[in-house]
């Protein structure tokens, strides 16, 4: 009986971790994303295991879904969402979220990491 008893409760709590593992709060995500700006400038690439600079580019999301990216000396507006729970969906292209934080955003795409830090 005790054998049984201890069977359903590590069931139970077994269960328990795996639903917390799977949980998402996207109302967190979608206020860390939209309450700073985000600057791009490194990317690494997994392939060839290699670090890149490029000519930064600073993102600004917005509540309502638009997208503002400014690089150099041109503005290119453009919408953004999240389909499920870890993906953000820039224009046409869907990103795995890695980390987002107050501090940092890591999106992957495909065999490549995109490094944002917050401006605010």
């Amino acid at each position: 009986m005790r054998k049984l008893l201890v069977i359903i409760l590590m069931s139970f709590a077994l269960l328990f971790v795996q639903s917390c593992e799977n949980s998402c709060n996207m109302t967190r995500q979608i206020k860390l994303l939209t309450e700073r700006k985000w600057i791009n400038d490194t990317y690494i690439d997994y392939s060839i295991n290699q670090e890149f600079s490029v000519i930064p580019e600073q993102y600004e999301f917005s509540a309502d879904g638009s997208l503002t990216k400014i690089k150099s000396n041109d503005t290119i507006y453009g919408n953004w969402s999240i389909p499920e729970c870890n993906y953000l969906k820039i224009n046409a292209m869907t990103f795995k979220v890695a980390e987002l934080s107050r501090k940092m955003m890591v999106l992957r795409y495909g065999d490549s990491d995109f490094i944002y830090r917050s401006v605010n």
